[in-house]
Order: C-alpha cells, then structure tokens, then sequence
C-alpha cells in the first residue's frame, strides 16, 4: 500500500460508514413512507369517526338541554365530518324529533335503520316520526318491533294508543293508555292522553269520567293543563258548566300566549253568540292598548273570523303603511272585501313596506279578480322570479297559490324547491299532495318515480314507488323483483308485505300473495286503508269471499285511491 493510501484508509473508511447510515435511514424512511401510505387512510377514518361521535354527544347534551341552536351545530357538523357515522345520523334525527320537525327526521331515521345500529328508543322516535306525518302504516311496523322488544316501554305504549285512536280503534287505544298509565302512574302526558281516549269518542261509556279528568288536569299550572284546556276549548259540544270552568282558567294560565286568549275569546263567543259585538269590543279596546304584536294577532284572527270592518278600525292604513306585518293584516281584510282597486292603488305607491315577492302576489290576486289574466300571469312570473333566491319566499309563492286553487303557479314553486337538498322532501310531498287531490295517478306516478331517482337508497320511497306502479298496473316483473328485494331487507315491514302482495296479485298468483302474510299477527283495525284494501282483493282472489266482503266493507271510499276502490269493488 503506498504512503497515500495508507494516509487517506480512515477518511474513506469514514465516509464508507456515513454513506451506508443514509442508505440506511433512507431505507427506513421508505418503509416508513409505505406503511404510512397503507395506514393513514384507517388511522384518518378512525379519527373522523372519534371526532364525530364526540361531537354526536355533545349534540345530544344540548338538545336534551333545549339549546337548539347550539345541538344543530354541532349535529350538522357531526353528520358533515361523517355522513356514516350512526352516532353522527342518530344526532340530527333525534335533534329534528325534538324540535317537531319530523320531514327532516325521517331520512335520518331510515339512514340509521339502514345501519343496523337502531335501538328500540330510536325506533320508537322513527314510529313517531312517521305517524305525525300521516304515515300510519309505516309507523305501525316500527311500533311492533319496539314492542316486541320491550314491551313495558310505556312512551312506546302511548304512542301505540294514539295510532290505534287514529285507526278509531277505540277499545284497543284505552288498554294501550291504560297499561301505559299502570306502568309510569306520576306520567301527566299518561293521564292527559288516557282522559282524552275516555272522553273523544263520541259513544264512549266513560265519556263523564273523561270530562272530570280533563277539567282535574286543566287545573294544573304547566304544560299538561294548557293542552287540556286547549283540547277542551276546542271541542264542539263542550257542556255549558265545563265552558264556565275552561274560559277564566284558560285566559288566566300563567303559559297561554295571545293565541290561547283568543281562543278563550272564541269559546266566549260561541257560549254566548248575543254578546258578540260587545265582546268583540272589549278584546279591541284591550288590544288597542297592547304592543304591535297583539294587534297584528287580533287582526289575524277577527279576518279568519271574516270581521274586515273590525281590522280597518284597529289596524287604519296609516299605521299599517309603518310594518309589513300589519299591512298584509290590512290588504287581507280589504281582499276579504273585495275591495280590488284600493288594493292595486296602495301598492302602486313609492316605499311600500312590503317584499317584491308579496307584493306581486296581491296584484296577480286582483288581477285575478278583475279578470285581467295576462296581467295577472305577469304577476305570477315576477312574483316567481322575486322568491327563487330564497326557499322560505318561494314556500310563500307555492303555499298562497295552492290556497288560492292555482295549481299551475304552484306545482311550479314546488318544482323549483325540488332542486334545494333542505326543501326537496317537502316540495315532493307538497307535489304528490296537490297530484293526490286532483286525483291525477299519472302526476303521482312521475312524482314517486322523481323521489326514487333522487333517493335511490330509501327504501320507504321505492316501495311507495312500486306499489303504485302495481297499483296502476304497470311493470308487474320488475315490480314483483322490486318487492321481493324489500322484503328480504326489511320482513316486518307491513307496507313491503304490502306491495309484494300485490305484486303476486297483478302476477295472477293469489295463492302466494295469500302466502306473504303468513306469520303475521296483524292488527287489520290500525292498518292503512290502501294495506287493508290489498289484503281484502287478496282474500277474495282466494275464494275467501265473505272474509273479504267484511274487510272492504270496512273501508271508507273516500281514504282509497280510485285504483285501491277497483280492487276491492268486487267484494263490495
């Protein structure tokens, strides 16, 4: 080895040393970077999933704190961070249970169902959900398996009273409210509901006791006995002795507002119709020296009573050209006056105090009146375009137009709410309401076709979708495949029984749509009209003509569709 050599070995042995450490680290920062790579994608989601279900909680807190605002953030961001999330889902759907606001609840629920993750209390809220909706025979089902899990779950137990009451299954409804009562006794919404079941129906043998309970309850200083004494101000046919007791306890209940006054005043009214004018009177000198807010319900109330002369006098143009609110009160006692002209006059002024969007709605009204339809559908336009930036305007658009039977102007509003993700389930259930009145089954058809391309996932909307369909009488093999599908996934569900039912039907095949119900303890009594009807054409194709007789006889026409009324016309 030469002498330079020798001198440099240790220099190169050293620089040997460092260039094996980085490939080393290099190597290790690789391997590093891989697992990483494979790993962050779970680590990231479980992570989302955490922060989720935090804020799922801390939701719940708030809601059950009242803090509405506050648990819809918190939700919404929940269900935002991870729309699969069943905490983040169960947040936003007992949120809307909460805060009364079922339409939004239901998609929630069914996203949760679809989960497998439901507990009996969610399922119990889904069930109350679809029966303030009018969905009664989707409610039914989910109220069975409740329970049949639990069934000393006296909320469950109360709300299956009034689903039975709504079917005017009486005697059913009072051994539901009476087991409830036996199971929660200190319950007041127990005591209230089993007070009305006693004391509602018309034939009722405890209708005595049921009176006395009500007026017990009225006398409490809570919740419970305003909507005692509100139930009771509203019943027509209330004894003289009991009105006596409801108009002082009702006007003086430390939590009535205005409305209730008023209602108070109403039943006042009807308890001694000779002294109308003078108690018509009174309430206007009282409300005269009220705030602005008393006024505007005043008014509000004696135009629903058809007295315009009486809101002239209260709310003068003068003052209501100061507020909106006061001058939609004034220009709605001039339109139940007909009084057209004077109504295009003060809105053709500079600095009307009201939004474009009403102000077109009241000139194609009179427009309407006076028989000038172009310049009335010009209104309509305007008054369309004026609302489309705001969803809650363009509610007002659909809802005055529908009230005022102009069908077009408002299938068109709810057309355009369609295309709005917060407005879209409402504007179709506004559509099939107004297809449904017209009896139009081509609309309803579009309609639930629409909802099913919309929420493909829903299988609420698919079987609706398919049973009318079968209904109608159209594609029966996909409509068979359909049903067949549904119930698999959900076999206690009645309305799936119920479209595959049918589907059997329409396939000529009585035998195995008989075969669907097999199993079923069902309670024919609280179904849907349409479910009941289906069963009886299924009785009567089975040679079960007497049984099918009874059942269709049951039925009211006017709840069936004209396609529910032909299945079961023969049996009739």
């Amino acid at each position: 080895m030469s002498t330079a050599e020798t001198t440099l070995a240790p220099q190169l042995l050293a620089q040997k040393k460092r260039r094996r450490r980085r490939l080393l680290a290099a190597g290790l920062c690789t391997v590093v970077a891989l697992a990483l790579a494979f790993e962050f994608k779970p680590v990231y989601r479980a992570v989302k999933g955490w922060r989720a279900r935090q804020m799922a909680q801390q939701a719940e807190a708030l809601t059950a704190q009242e803090k509405w605002t506050e648990a819809l953030g918190k939700a919404r961001a929940a269900y935002q961070l991870m729309p699969d999330e069943p905490a983040a889902m169960r947040a936003v759907a007992h949120l809307q249970n909460a805060t009364g606001n079922p339409a939004a609840a239901v998609p929630f629920w069914q996203e949760l169902d679809g989960s497998k993750t439901m507990t009996a209390a969610d399922r119990r809220r889904y069930a109350e959900d679809l029966f303030h909706l009018g969905r009664a025979g989707d409610a039914a089902p989910q109220l069975d398996r409740v329970l049949a899990e639990q069934p000393g779950d006296a909320a469950a137990l109360r709300l299956a009273a009034r689903l039975s009451a709504a079917r005017r299954s009486y005697a059913q409804s009072l051994q539901f409210a009476q087991r409830a009562l036996e199971l929660e006794p200190a319950s007041k919404e127990g005591r209230l509901l089993l007070a009305l079941l006693e004391f509602d129906p018309p034939d009722s043998p405890q209708k005595d006791a049921g009176l006395q309970a009500l007026l017990q309850l009225a006398r409490e200083r809570e919740k419970t006995g305003l909507e005692a004494l509100e139930y009771l101000a509203r019943k027509d046919g209330l004894p003289g002795a009991a009105t006596a007791q409801v108009i002082p306890l009702l006007t003086a209940h430390p939590l009535a507002t205005e409305a209730h006054r008023l209602l108070a005043l109403e039943l006042e009214i009807k308890a001694a119709p000779a002294q109308r004018e003078t108690l018509l009177d009174r309430k206007a000198a009282e409300v005269k020296a009220a705030d602005v807010a008393a006024q505007r319900s005043f008014g509000v109330w004696l135009n629903t009573h058809r007295e315009f002369a009486r809101v002239l006098a209260l709310i003068p143009l003068a003052v209501a050209q100061t507020r909106k609110d006061l001058l939609q009160v004034h220009l709605d006692a001039l339109a139940g006056l007909k009084k057209w002209i004077e109504i295009e006059e003060i809105l053709s002024q500079k600095d009307v105090p009201l939004d474009e969007v009403f102000v077109d709605l009241f000139l194609a009204r009179c427009a309407m009146e006076l028989g000038r339809k172009t310049k009335a559908e010009l209104h309509w336009r305007r008054a369309h375009l004026e609302a489309a930036p705001s969803p809650e305007n363009m509610w007002v658009v659909g809802s005055y137009a529908e009230k005022m039977g102009q069908t077009d102007e408002a299938v068109l509003a709810y057309k355009s709410l369609t295309a709005n993700a917060k407005t879209a389930r409402p504007a179709f259930e506004a559509l099939m309401r107004l297809a449904e009145k017209q009896g139009d089954s081509a609309a309803v058809r579009d309609i639930l076709r629409d909802m099913h391309a919309r929420w493909p996932n829903d299988t609420a909307v698919e079987n609706d979708c398919t049973f009318f369909s079968l209904l109608r009488g159209q594609d029966t093999t996909a409509g068979l495949a359909s049903a067949q599908r549904l119930v698999t996934q959900e076999p206690r569900s009645l309305p799936h029984r119920t479209t595959l039912a049918l589907a059997w039907l329409r396939a000529q095949q009585p035998e195995r749509a008989l075969a669907v119900y097999d199993g079923l303890a069902i309670p024919w009594e609280r179904t849907a009209p349409a479910q009941r009807a289906v069963h009886a054409a299924v009785l009567g194709a089975n040679g079960q003509a007497d049984e099918a007789r009874t059942e269709a006889r049951a039925l009211r026409p006017e709840t069936l569709r004209a396609e529910e009324r032909a299945l079961i016309a023969p049996w009739l």
